[in-house]
């Protein structure tokens, strides 16, 4: 559980952004305990900066790698 803070806190779409996945990767993450935030209600989350930073400071990118696009010849 987070204790109270005075720390920036981000939304679900904010910190999705910010580390380059889709919202339901942050939600993902939430759930699973991989990143902390405190729950609003039913499904809104505020989640602070410095969570949103540990994924930033990985050497590796959260997720699977997105599969490149295949190149379209004239």
């Amino acid at each position: 559980m987070l204790e109270p803070t005075r720390e920036h806190l981000l939304t679900v779409r904010e910190v999705a952004d910010l580390i380059g996945v889709t919202e339901g990767r942050v939600y993902q993450l939430l759930w699973d305990g991989r990143m902390n935030g405190i729950k609003i209600n039913r499904r809104a989350w505020l989640i602070p900066r410095s969570e949103a930073e540990k994924f930033l400071a990985r050497d590796s990118k959260v997720g699977r790698p997105r599969s490149k696009l295949p190149q379209i010849s004239n």
